[in-house]
């Protein structure tokens, strides 16, 4: 997306969380109707699910997705596990081997 026309400050903030959002932010990007909660329900894993519903909700509050999506506000990914019914540890990344 271009960004020519931002100032530096606002390329600089643009596309990330810079920092957590509150009550009303999270209710008015992160609430999951029952549409959502089904759609990221049908992902394979815990963590995929909570992903699915963050990135909805990023896309919501940011107006774009999150480069690196593990840069997202624990407060967040507590807030969409808690819908999804899920334990917000289970969005950490699994390491192999």
């Amino acid at each position: 997306m271009p960004t020519n026309f931002l100032s530096d400050e606002q390329r600089r903030r643009f596309g990330r969380f810079t920092e957590d959002p509150d009550e009303g932010q999270l209710a008015g990007s992160f609430l999951l109707d029952q549409t959502a909660r089904r759609r990221a329900m049908a992902a394979r894993s815990a963590r995929n699910r909570i992903g699915w519903a963050v990135q909805l909700g990023t896309l919501r509050c940011l107006g774009t997705f999150l480069e690196n999506p593990e840069q997202v506000p624990a407060v967040v990914v507590g807030y969409v596990a808690e819908q999804l019914g899920l334990d917000p540890r289970r969005a950490r990344r699994v390491r192999r081997g």
